[in-house]
């Protein structure tokens, strides 16, 4: 899969998000970019989320900046995704944010 949306592209040699692949990382993909592109739009935008320790899937959004950002990610999947696509999502979004796009990519392409 290759996903050109500007300057975000998902290179074929790049491991996935969800590590289940066809649709479903499809659409993880789809709500990165979205996200990376909201961000881009709101760079002062100050998204706080909260999760639980030993819970994976649950993750709250804490203000409205959060919410705007989550929807913006949401919508890119058709409207509907796992709990669990949201959390692995808003943290890629939120580790590039604070890393870069060119190290996420440089990460991705690693092989374990």
């Amino acid at each position: 899969m290759r996903y050109s949306m500007e300057k975000y592209v998902f290179e074929p040699e790049m491991g996935e998000i969800s590590g289940f692949g066809g649709s479903y990382e499809e659409a993880c993909r789809k709500m990165v970019v979205a996200g990376l592109n909201w961000l881009d739009m709101h760079p002062l935008a100050e998204p706080k989320f909260h999760g639980y320790k030993g819970v994976y899937g649950i993750l709250s959004e804490d203000n409205a900046i959060a919410k705007e950002l989550s929807t913006a990610m949401v919508d890119a999947a058709g409207g509907d995704c796992t709990g669990a696509m949201h959390q692995a999502t808003v943290t890629t979004v939120l580790w590039i944010r604070e890393h870069s796009w060119e190290e996420y990519v440089k990460e991705m392409k690693k092989k374990d």
